[in-house]
């Protein structure tokens, strides 16, 4: 009964997951957990950390970032305040292969399973926050999870009416405010709900640049009848204008420091790691030339044009800061459901109805005449490949477009050229438990999960200044900043329609043996992906994975042999995939408080669906060859838990089957085509361990400490050499640190309180041949508050954030390639950032 009145012991994303473990034939006891961090007694390696722990963090921060001090997990920010976004590692699974999910529905990206962590749920709204590693639940829904899953679930309504407001503010001129207002119990039938803003803004920490982000969410909760189940609906808004870094390659840093500190002949024999100097690495930090930084304004020539001259953008605003942009308006309508039937038999249902709207920027120069025809660059063209670009816009005619305005087809003119993204998605996960006896039960799920996944890439005028009119460009239509071709229509660089669809049948046992010593779960999750593709462009050379679009009639194009051979346009090509994936786990009660888990689990992700558009090789040959990934991860720890010690230690194993990775080749004529490819096998594996201890009233201590070792079996295509073969085999996986340790130490003197945290990432590759190596760091954060209850204010309090309290200097994101010639790219971590904050509960 225990068990059934407490739902924070779940660990599990969907209704029906948390409803199987919060029974008490399998969960045994309740995990106490020490200052928000908690070891769920389950059959699989899971960590949990709650609302308690996720306060103390930087407010408004990003989930994710929160989740760091879990073993096993690296997750690397983009900026101190989170708004900018950041790569999650989990036992070297790259966050496309990790399940986000938010109160039990899917979050990465259906075109190419990202996750966006600046577009997660305000912290003050999450409940807890838990991690599976290397495993899924019987009825997660997604495609891409060969490497674990994150779930967090939001706040369930208070019986009692009281409300929340925070002011932050901080370094980079960061204002944050957040409300909250719980209605309390107001109806007979014990209706509750909760509604929030938020809304913060701060400038870039380096750079020109602002970031703005608004969120707004509410969530209805009834309960039915006494013995928990409910029926709650939610709503989640989120709004990010974002300005993007400009980050180094290492030719960029070469240039800035010389090859007597970055030689210009690197090899795996003669592996280097960018270990800089702290004069060195300021010495990159501070330059101020257009591969560290975007430009803070630019001047277009076209704006001014004149009739009867040429006016060229070939080099203004190339660089500029208002098109290095990342908007996005992400929201979803949700409902969670338990119901019992009968004394033996539960239903649970979630469902939920998700959109986004997004995209990166950018900006490309096109020829107002098919005369001359040039690339984005301003070089000629050779065999008038790049004449696509141009004929489109007049439709192949002598006379073109005049898009400026200035009564020629002169110019040269620079637009503003995103790519849009556009997504409706709709999920349900019901699940049927029915329990035999106090020792057995079963349950059986279906999930379906459908995104309508629309790319476009409309173009669009772009102002004096070089600002975009609209950030979302003519996404919308025409209007009178849409850059039309001669047939009225908005020109496009990319026209395509995807569906991604899930139907998922799963079930599962558990039950409890020797007097409930021995608990096991056996499940099998069989998943049935369908992918709709419609492509209405054109394929051109030197389009990477997009299909850029013309408006040439479908006789012009074939009359380009060069530009025909690249592919006409077609309408639902279908790809299917389908597994049965078993998993197994088991704990057993040695004493009682210490217990031995282990368990079997079988991965899978398809191919991702934007780059079943791309092609395999030179021969232009669509890219269906893909096999889908697959992995077998067996976990094998121990659990220790008192009032007063939580401690757990996993071994584990990790093979990959078709590993797929992302490269780009070179085409004949020029170009490139960024395309999927199976390497074959990866093996990993690696320890993780945990222990928090709380020794008197007012301390408690939390350490944790991960090793991997994860490496390619096979050789890969090295496109930077003319495809040949790479010796990646026997190569560590790139942006996978082997080692991570770290902990936290609070002190709690109500009414003052005092955390330290620490964490330190070990080197990490940044290419498949290991030839480049990024150094590990160590960074320390500080929180301390204060409450004012003294003052007659109990839920009143000042908090001060400081992040990287030692301002290490070090490289946080990483962006990878095959070796040393490729365009690897490096994130400046955040310097030390102070944030203070005045909580106010009424």
């Amino acid at each position: 009964m225990a068990g059934l009145s407490l739902p924070t012991l779940a660990a599990a994303q969907s209704t029906g997951s948390i409803d199987a473990e919060t029974d008490i034939v399998v969960s045994g006891k309740r995990a106490t957990g020490i200052n928000g961090i908690e070891i769920p007694d389950t059959p699989k390696a899971k960590a949990v950390l709650t609302q308690d722990f996720i306060a103390h963090r930087v407010p408004g921060q990003s989930i994710l970032d929160t989740i760091n001090q879990i073993p096993g997990v690296n997750f690397t920010n983009s900026d101190p305040y989170g708004a900018s976004g950041g790569q999650l590692r989990i036992r070297g699974f790259d966050g496309a292969r990790v399940s986000l999910t938010f109160d039990g529905i899917p979050l990465n990206d259906s075109g190419n399973y990202a996750i966006y962590s600046n577009q997660q749920l305000d912290p003050e709204l999450i409940e807890q926050v838990n991690v599976n590693f290397g495993t899924t639940d019987v009825d997660s829904p997604t495609a891409s999870a060969s490497g674990g899953t994150v779930n967090y679930r939001s706040l369930t309504p208070t019986d009692k009416m009281g409300a929340t407001a925070i002011y932050s503010h901080g370094t980079y001129d960061m204002n944050r405010v957040f409300g909250l207002f719980n209605t309390g119990v107001f109806t007979a039938f014990g209706t509750k709900a909760w509604f929030s803003a938020s809304k913060e803004t701060y400038d870039q920490y380096r750079g020109y640049g602002s970031l703005d982000k608004k969120q707004f969410n509410g969530k209805l909760y009834q309960p039915l009848g006494s013995n928990g189940d409910f029926i709650s609906i939610a709503g989640h808004y989120n709004e990010n204008r974002n300005s993007s870094y400009s980050n180094p390659s290492l030719s960029n840093i070469r240039s800035v420091l010389g090859t007597s500190v970055v030689p210009s002949t690197i090899s795996p024999s003669n592996p280097y790691t960018l270990s800089l100097s702290k004069s060195q690495y300021d010495a990159l930090y501070n330059n101020t030339s257009s591969a560290f930084l975007y430009d803070a304004s630019c001047s277009l020539p076209s704006a001014s044009g004149v009739n009867g001259t040429s006016q060229s953008d070939k080099s203004a605003c190339s660089n500029v800061a208002a098109t290095a942009i990342n908007p996005s308006n992400t929201g979803n309508v949700r409902i969670n459901s338990r119901i019992t039937l009968t004394p033996k038999l539960t239903l649970t249902f979630d469902g939920a109805y998700s959109f986004t709207r997004a995209n990166g920027g950018g900006s490309s120069v096109l020829a107002e005449s098919n005369a001359n025809a040039t690339n984005a660059g301003g070089t000629a063209a050779a065999s008038g490949i790049y004449s696509y670009q141009f004929q489109r816009l007049g439709a192949g005619t002598a006379s073109g477009v005049d898009i400026n305005g200035d009564g020629d087809t002169l110019d040269y003119v620079r637009v503003y050229s995103p790519s849009n993204t556009r997504t409706q998605r709709f999920t349900a996960i019901a699940n049927l438990r029915y329990e035999f006896d106090a020792d057995n039960a079963v349950r059986f799920a279906y999930t379906w999960d459908r995104a309508r996944h629309r790319q476009t890439g409309e173009m669009s005028l772009l102002d004096a200044t070089g600002q975009p009119y609209n950030v979302f460009s003519a996404i919308d239509g025409v209007s009178d900043y849409a850059v039309v071709d001669a047939a009225g229509n908005v020109l496009q660089k990319r026209n395509r329609l995807s569906y991604a669809i899930l139907h998922q049948l799963s079930g599962e046992y558990r039950g409890s043996f020797l007097n409930e010593k021995l608990k096991v779960a056996l499940g099998v999750r069989a998943p049935f992906f369908r992918r709709n593709l419609t492509n209405y462009c054109y394929t051109i050379p030197g389009s990477t994975s997009d299909a850029y679009c013309t408006s040439q009639t479908a006789a012009q194009v074939a009359a380009n042999a060069t530009t025909a051979t690249y592919g006409l346009p077609y309408n639902n090509r279908v790809k299917t995939y389908n597994a049965v994936l078993p998993n197994i786990g088991l704990t057993y009660a040695i004493t009682p408080h210490l217990s031995t888990f282990a368990s079997y689990s079988k991965g899978f992700s398809a191919p991702r669906t934007d780059n079943l558009y791309a092609f395999d090789d030179v021969k232009i040959k669509p890219t269906g060859a893909v096999k889908p990934e697959k992995t077998d991860t067996v976990d094998l720890g121990l659990r220790y838990t008192t009032a007063l010690i939580q401690a757990q230690v996993a071994g584990w194993y990790t093979y990959y089957d078709n590993r797929i990775i992302s490269t780009t080749t070179e085409l004949e004529g020029g170009g490139t085509l960024t395309t999927d490819r199976n390497v074959g096998a990866v093996k990993s594996k690696g320890v993780d361990a945990s222990i928090g201890i709380a020794p008197v009233q007012h301390l408690s201590i939390y350490g944790f400490g991960s090793f991997i070792d994860a490496r390619l079996q096979s050789d890969v295509i090295n496109p930077s050499t003319s495809l040949v073969t790479a010796n990646t085999a026997g190569k560590f996986v790139v942006e996978t640190p082997k080692w991570q340790y770290g902990g936290r130490v609070q002190v709690d003197f109500d009414p003052i309180a005092i955390g330290l945290q620490v964490k330190h990432v070990g080197r990490r590759y940044a290419t498949d041949v290991n030839d480049v190596i990024a150094p590990g760091y160590t960074t320390v954060d500080l929180d301390a508050r204060i409450g004012l209850k003294q003052l007659g204010l109990p839920q009143t309090y000042f908090q001060l954030n400081v992040a990287n309290l030692f301002n290490e200097r070090y490289f946080s994101n990483l962006t990878t390639g095959t070796d040393s010639t490729s365009t690897t790219r490096y994130t400046f971590g955040s310097p030390r950032t102070f944030v203070a904050s005045i909580h106010f509960g009424f």
